[in-house]
């Protein structure tokens, strides 16, 4: 039974011999890029659509002043740009790609970690004495 101060320089060694991928960032998983660019466009499309809310808001109606009616009790109609903005964003969220949202990470293997160079220089000896085949 080894105590906690004999695990530590083990526990080192074995850390030394891993680091976290850094294209997953350890996670084993990457959004490909058809979902990537569907996101950055749902983003855009909601950033322009809160920017016209907030332009009419700015800018109502303006009231009648020759006697007839006055304003929709239910409310100015929505601005025609802000109703195309909301069929863009329905249309864009119809448009979503088929594939999975994330898949294994293709630079670790879905593991999340790769080999340091000390790690990598240890498993080619393990290769060469037979205790590790390379595949």
């Amino acid at each position: 039974m080894t105590t906690p101060g004999e695990a530590a320089p083990w526990a080192r060694f074995l850390a030394a011999l891993e680091t976290g991928c850094g294209t997953c960032g350890g996670r084993g998983r990457t959004v490909p890029a058809q979902w990537r660019t569907w996101y950055r466009q749902a983003d855009e499309l909601v950033r322009v659509a809160q920017a016209a809310r907030r332009a009419t808001d700015l800018n109502p109606a303006p009231a009648i002043s020759d006697g007839s009616p006055g304003p929709d009790p239910a409310g100015p109609a929505e601005p025609s740009i802000v109703a195309a903005i909301d069929r863009a964003i329905d249309d864009h969220m119809k448009a979503r790609p088929q594939s999975p949202e994330e898949e294994p990470c293709e630079t670790c293997h879905g593991s999340g970690t790769l080999l340091t160079p000390a790690g990598r220089d240890l498993a080619a000896l393990l290769t060469r004495h037979g205790f590790l085949r390379d595949e």
